[in-house]
């Protein structure tokens, strides 16, 4: 059997995100791994504002950790506990880790926020397309943290790249948000169709944020596909 890569959920304590996750996941025949969630008390976060965002950067930053000190992968992804997959994720792994090396890629996001087609926009240039995906370079506005696949050179670049002093040195310029930082790094592409779109179902409270929330996955997801 192949071995399979590592995918990290990240979880703050929603037991119910956790286990709908887990189920998704094991229909498909994927196993998962969570890291320990990181509260606002936690040492690194003394001195940067933001807390609440900057705690779920650190929870990326520490599935990436674990990836790259932890396992001997090549490759690895990174997810949201908030998303529908794509039933065909497992089948298509393979392939879409051989286009991710051949493209010679650093990040790839396979579910990102967007209510509209990628095809002939030209903010998402094509990088390559097959019967079933095309691969998409993206703008830095795109929000790109919902799932997202890197190799293990950019794990060693982001975790040397986004520590707690470049949060210090950058609060005028960027939050410590791994919308913001994490996936725009490096040559980076989206794949379309969506392999993961987020249920658009937030915690924001904030009307408008909520509104393009729901008009994403709207736009992206297909009962025919998404599970």
């Amino acid at each position: 059997m192949e071995k399979q890569i590592p995918i990290y959920v990240v979880n703050f304590q929603d037991e119910e995100r956790k286990q709908r996750m887990i189920a998704r996941f094991q229909s498909i025949g994927l196993e998962l791994q969570f890291v320990p969630p990181v509260f606002e008390d936690d040492p690194r976060l003394v001195e940067i504002p933001h807390k609440r965002t900057s705690s779920i950067m650190m929870q990326h930053l520490d599935s990436i950790r674990h990836f790259y000190e932890q396992t001997e992968d090549d490759f690895c992804i990174v997810c949201e506990d908030d998303i529908y997959i794509s039933k065909y994720l497992k089948d298509d792994l393979p392939k879409i880790i051989n286009d991710f090396s051949e493209l010679e890629l650093d990040v790839l996001l396979l579910g990102y926020l967007f209510p509209y087609s990628l095809h002939g926009n030209w903010h998402f240039p094509t990088l390559r397309a097959n019967d079933k995906y095309y691969y998409h370079g993206y703008p830095d506005d795109i929000w790109g943290s919902q799932m997202y696949m890197i190799s293990r050179k950019h794990a060693k670049y982001l975790l040397e790249t986004f520590t707690v002093q470049f949060a210090l040195d950058n609060l005028e310029v960027v939050h410590f948000n791994p919308d913001w930082t994490l996936t725009k790094r490096g040559k980076r592409a989206v794949i379309s169709p969506m392999l993961a779109v987020e249920e658009g179902d937030t915690k924001y409270h904030h009307a408008e944020q909520d509104y393009f929330h729901l008009m994403c996955m709207q736009h992206n997801y297909n009962p025919d596909i998404h599970i």
